[in-house]
């Protein structure tokens, strides 16, 4: 046993004595008064205070790691004990209250089992498997009375304080009792969200512990992750496995040392970050280093993931897929708008916010002179780059002068996607080929994929655009829209040949000099979008190699390393220290999360083998996992690659964006919500397709886009990393003081409560307050 495991024995089993205790007392006192709860608090609260205020420690638990519990539900766990703990104490006289009683008796009867729960998981071998059932049953089932009572008790006993003079008197202007209400306001929402917390963590429990029989899985087919040896398909193993060789494509000494690293890295799910940043730190040094690397991961990809042939064939992704012979039908859907009097368009009513979440209404929209003084706000603001805003001034005016996507093809891979450009590229005028999933899935089920198609039939229809899109058969023999529909689309991850061999023969077809766009804009969770990506790049390769022309797309999230501007590293660098760090509290955060909350933003310039400084920002979220960060690295291998072999590519960092995938977890709202406090804005989704259009737009229309590489000398991009310092609309994180991954849990207790930094102040002043007022007590 470890020192950590070993004292967290120590503190689950202090804890569970002292509740047992507590518990011990408070049935003594019931028995001695037959049932009288008034009497509750006098006879035991003196082991319960001691054990209660002992909890401050599992927010320092989780902070710093040390066992994994979300930081936000332990915080609210035990900060609503502690305010109602405080007021007990700062207001003597509702400890006669029976309520006060109640709340005693129910921490005390959920605690203890809790206790010995966490007891009984670090003592066995099995961990929390091996638990005795009694102690399991009790830790995942008493909350359904206890909460209830507990959280009931807890109110009654602050609302009575409410009316107390102690209580009034305890901060200058009856400052405590405001208080006191705005924290049972926060029961209103916090209560149902612990309970039913616990209830999902109830099901999670009994259902590890009691897995249901494993239905048979399917034959394989597709695109695999290589075999671990063990009979499965870990994509842990792979994940290290090409971060390992992209870090040795850099071809240094620094290199193999950092690539050994990863070798040894036990805990690659969440510590994966350092070497991703590591690696892109590698790549930065030279312009061989950054294009060594994305070729050896991209490499290593092709040759290591495997699929799996209808043929049967089984092998390494690219050579087996390079055999595919078949192609798919072509479907067209031509439009019937007008390219008369085209205005590029953007709706924008304000960021996202909870308390104001629904998309922009039909008049609130920005063209012309008020798009453009937008633009010169975001800028001004932070909330995008000054060559992002100029991008989006030039399309407006593009636009405005005429002109429209007449003869502009953009192949879109996940056309439906909510973050892709479709509705505004058909609206301007341009021909969409349109990749995505078959319409025959989900025949006859609540969800049919043909419906898909029929929204993207019906956009092109009403539109000056066209669409172009694979069928399973002639499109003159289809016999309806309906039959059209459901044969359309295609399965990118089975099919990746016979779609890159439709789209080389496609291109074949329209004249030479017409300009062609591909863009990736698919997602889907866990191993899946690695396995999107692969066959997207494969798609993307085949389509530049066979039209030199191509330009290439890809939609970053912020939530990456990105080499920066300089005028960004030091904004970010001046934005340290400011708001809350006018109080200290930042680094009071800091300090007591063990370095993991309001983490400084700017980091140390990396100094290439030319002498010249290269900024990153670290917007990388451990959260989002391993699989995610591959999947977008290797978008930003290919993009390396593409822009180096001569293509334009329009990728640029695309702002934190409200989709109904993200704010559906409530935790991921909140956060939402209070990042406006950091210089953040949240865009609305139809907000940020407009603006990432645009973008799109003038790199495929303007010879003079930083994304040509043409321009390369002019703008100084000697790394092709730096491809991406160029128009990113960040949507603040660039410059915000602290890593965006240091400030979620702040963010959302900014908003859960409603707070500026004059009531933070308040708050410090009354837990300052009970601190001292306890010291003196206990002295």
């Amino acid at each position: 046993m470890g020192a950590l495991d070993a004292y967290l024995v120590a503190y689950n089993l202090g804890c569970m004595v002292g509740w047992a205790y507590a518990l011990f007392l408070a049935a003594g006192s019931l028995s001695r008064t037959r049932g009288d709860l008034t009497a509750v608090w006098a006879d035991a609260s003196a082991p319960a205070e001691i054990v209660q205020w002992a909890m401050l420690l599992e927010i320092v638990h989780a902070l710093t790691g040390a066992v994994r519990s979300p930081v936000f539900t332990v915080f609210l766990q035990v900060m609503s004990r502690i305010v109602a703990l405080g007021v007990a104490l700062v207001a003597p006289s509702v400890q006669s209250h029976w309520a006060c009683g109640l709340m005693l008796i129910s921490w005390s009867l959920v605690e203890v089992p809790r206790y010995a729960f966490y007891l009984n998981a670090l003592l066995s071998p099995k961990g929390s498997e091996g638990t005795l059932y009694p102690v399991f049953w009790l830790r995942y089932s008493l909350f359904g009375i206890l909460y209830p009572t507990g959280i009931t008790g807890e109110c009654l006993t602050m609302w009575a304080a409410c009316s107390t003079p102690a209580l009034a008197a305890f901060l200058p202007g009856g400052l405590a009792v405001t208080l006191v209400k705005l924290n049972l306001a926060f029961y209103v929402p916090g209560a149902p969200f612990m309970y039913l917390n616990m209830v999902k963590n109830r099901k999670s429990a009994f259902k590890k512990r009691y897995p249901p029989p494993e239905k048979p899985r399917p034959p394989e087919r597709g695109t695999q992750f290589p075999s671990d040896g063990k009979g499965g398909r870990s994509t842990t193993v792979a994940g290290k496995q090409v971060i390992e060789v992209a870090i040795r494509g850099c071809g240094t000494e620094a290199a193999a040392k950092a690539a050994e690293r990863v070798q040894r890295e036990k805990n690659w799910r969440f510590n994966y970050n350092k070497h991703y940043m590591a690696m892109v730190r590698l790549g930065c040094e030279t312009p061989t280093a950054a294009l060594g690397c994305a070729r050896a991961g991209l490499q290593w990809m092709n040759d290591n993931m495997e699929f799996i042939a209808p043929s049967g064939e089984k092998g390494p992704f690219e050579r087996v897929v390079s055999k595919t012979t078949g192609k798919f039908e072509t479907g067209v859907v031509h439009g019937t708008g007008s390219l008369s009097k085209l205005s590029y368009r953007v709706p924008y009513n304000g960021g996202w916010h909870p308390s104001s979440p629904k998309a922009p209404p039909a008049n609130a929209v920005l063209h012309g002179d008020a798009l453009k003084a937008q633009a010169a706000q975001w800028a001004a603001r932070g909330i995008i780059e000054q060559d992002a805003a100029d991008a989006l001034c030039w399309t407006s005016e593009y636009f405005a002068q005429g002109q429209s996507l007449k003869g502009v093809y953009f192949v879109m891979i996940g056309a439906g996607s909510a973050m892709g450009p479709f509705p505004k590229l058909l609206e301007m005028g341009a021909t969409v080929v349109a990749i995505d999933i078959p319409g025959s899935w989900g025949a006859g089920g609540p969800r049919p994929t043909w419906t898909l198609w029929k929204r993207l039939c019906d956009a092109a229809r009403a539109s000056p655009g066209s669409l172009i899109f694979p069928l399973g058969k002639p499109q003159a023999s289809c016999t309806s829209d309906d039959d059209m529909y459901a044969a359309s689309g295609c399965d990118l991850m089975n099919q990746p040949g016979e779609i890159a061999n439709w789209l080389v023969h496609w291109q074949s077809t329209i004249p030479a000099d017409a300009k062609v766009v591909i863009g990736n804009y698919t997602y889907l969770d866990g191993d899946l979008h690695v396995k999107l990506a692969l066959c997207a790049d494969y798609c993307i390769a085949k389509l530049c190699a066979a039209r030199q022309s191509t330009t290439v797309a890809f939609l970053c999230t912020p939530t990456d390393i990105h080499v920066c501007p300089k005028e960004a590293h030091d904004a970010a660098e001046r934005n340290y220290g400011s708001g809350l760090g006018s109080l200290g509290l930042e680094m009071l955060a800091h300090a007591l999360s063990g370095g993991k909350l309001l983490v400084k933003n700017a980091l140390a310039p990396v100094k290439s083998a030319s002498g010249k400084e290269i900024h990153l920002v670290d917007g990388l979220s451990v959260a989002q996992g391993p699989n995610y960060g591959l999947a977008k690295r290797m978008q930003h291998w290919r993009a390396c690659i593409a822009y180096d072999a001569g293509h334009t590519v329009s990728s640029m960092v695309a702002p934190s964006t409200a989709t109904i995938s993200v704010i559906h977890n409530k935790t991921f709202a909140w956060a939402y919500g209070g990042m406006p406090y950091f210089k953040y804005e949240i865009f609305k989704q139809e907000t940020t397709n407009a603006v990432m259009a645009a973008l799109l737009m003038h790199d495929t229309l303007n010879a003079a886009s930083p994304k040509n590489p043409k321009n390369r000398k002019a703008i100084g991009i000697d790394n092709t990393l730096e491809l991406f310092r160029t128009q990113g609309v960040h949507g603040g994180l660039w410059r915000c003081a602290y890593k965006v991954d240091s400030i979620g849990e702040v963010s959302a207790l900014i908003y859960f409560a409603g707070i500026a930094s004059p009531a933070f102040t308040a708050a410090s002043a009354v837990m300052l307050g009970i601190v001292a007022m306890m010291n003196m007590k206990w002295q």
